[in-house]
Formats: structure tokens, sequence, C-alpha cells
């Protein structure tokens, strides 16, 4: 459908596992909307590995064999299946989708389907068509949420579906970000209970391996920006990137959600303006 409307600026939220950057972004978007007024949209990408892991699995596809999963992703009718799967999840209550989508089983198979190119090229042709939508539907910023970002941004922007302004990249040091996952935020890993101790060992070796998977995979790895100085939050500075501004923002000291929050959300309005 023809529209006379601007591109979107897009800003990506891109990053290591377990590194804040869903809180984040959540955070960016309830401000943009509620107290900017911008019509904005939030685009989880990492989500829709995890409905193609959830979708082969229902169909008994051995997660551990890359031809399984590259003979699923080839097939028409499973990749139909898929997008109704994807479009059923968006309009799911929280509860019932983080239930589904957001266990351990399925944030460490995600790693899987994501190494493999087919499941990228389902991801990329989505990402077009949600651009598509967003701009016909007069949406001003899109947020997308996931990793190896900077590249499917930019890839996008040629692509002219939006106005790629700004890459956020987000670390953590792993022991705070399974603390903050386990609920242990408030309390340092020195004074948790043995088998608290446990649980975040076991969630510290989860996040690495899912950082080295993503880090090694053949297609779209994931790739800190290059050359730009670390900024620890919630302190920001200024960034050195030509091209667009990138920023690689680490939240691993000890402050609260809106602590970690509010600096980049400022950033990002900053942005948009």
């Amino acid at each position: 459908m023809a529209t006379n409307n601007p591109l979107p600026i897009l800003i990506t939220f891109d990053g290591e596992a377990r590194s804040g950057k869903g809180t984040i972004v959540q955070a960016t978007k309830d401000y943009l909307r509620d107290t900017g007024n911008y019509k904005v949209m939030l685009i989880d990408a990492g989500q829709v590995f995890r409905v193609l892991v959830v979708a082969a699995t229902r169909a008994g596809v051995d997660l551990d064999n890359p031809d399984a999963i590259d003979a699923f992703l080839g097939d028409d009718q499973n990749i139909q299946d898929c997008m109704q799967l994807v479009k059923d999840v968006y309009h799911m209550e929280k509860t019932e989708r983080d239930d589904l989508l957001y266990t351990n089983e399925v944030g460490h198979n995600s790693a899987k389907i994501g190494a493999r190119p087919l499941s990228q090229y389902f991801k990329d042709e989505l990402l077009k068509r949600w651009l598509e939508d967003a701009r016909t539907d007069g949406y001003e910023v899109v947020l997308l949420d996931g990793r190896a970002l900077e590249e499917v941004g930019a890839g996008l922007e040629r692509d002219g579906l939006c106005d790629f302004r700004l890459g956020l990249y987000f670390i953590c040091d792993p022991v705070i970000g399974a603390r903050r996952t386990l609920g242990f935020a408030n309390r340092l890993y020195e004074d948790l209970a043995p088998d608290e101790k446990a649980s975040v060992e076991e969630l510290v070796l989860q996040i690495k391996a899912r950082n080295n998977a993503d880090e090694n995979r053949a297609v779209q790895p994931l790739v800190r920006p290059v050359g730009v100085t670390v900024s620890h939050l919630p302190d920001i500075q200024a960034t050195s990137s030509v091209d667009r501004p990138m920023y690689l923002l680490d939240t691993s000291r000890e402050m609260s959600k809106d602590e970690m929050s509010s600096p980049v959300i400022t950033l990002v309005t900053s942005h948009i303006k």
C-alpha cells in the first residue's frame, strides 16, 4: 500500500544474553509512548527464533542435528505454520507467551536455530514486512531488540525501509546478569545460600554458552561495535563512531532498573527529536 508517511526511525538494542537490554528497551518504549507521545513499535527479533524452536520441537525435529533443522526450515508448509505461530504468539497474553517462549530450554535451543542461515532469512523477511507495516500505519519510531543488529539495521536502511538512527550494544558480567534474572539483584553473590549460588553458576554457564554460540555462528554473528569506548551505565560517554552513533553500554554496576534505563531513554530521545 502506497503511503506518504516518513520512514520510521530505527533504534537497535543489541548485545549479550542477560545484559538487561530487554528491560531497557521496554522502559524506553513506555517512555516514548506515554511521555514523549511518539507512535512507537517494539520488535523482538530474538522472539522469532524462540517461536521457531517451539514450532520445530512440536514437529519432532532433533535440534542437535543441523541438517534436520535445515530440512524443517526448507519446507514451505512448515514456514507457513511458523508464520501463523508468530501471529498467534503476538496475540497471546504476556503470561501465556512467557510460559511458552521464555524457558531455559527454549532459550538454549534458540542459539541452535539462530545458527542456521534459513532461520536468519526467515527473521529478516519478517523484519522487512513489519517495517513496511510500521510505515504504512504511521509509526514514527521502531525499537528493534535482538542480536547482530548493526548489520541487520544497515541492510534494512539500504532497502529503504527505515532511518537507522542509533545503535546500542549491551554487555554485562554474567554473574550480575544471572543474579538479576534469578531475582537476586539486591543481594551480593557472596551473601547467597549454597543452592542459590548453584543456580547462579548454572545460569552463568548458559549465558556464556549462548554468547559463544552467537559470536561464532556463520551467519550474522554477534559482533561488538568496533572502536567504540565502553560506557558503564548509568554513565554514558560520547561515542567515537563515524557513520551513525553506536554505543557500547556495560550494565554490570549494582543499580536499579530505573537507574539502568533512564540514561538510555535520555540518549534515545536525543537522537529522535
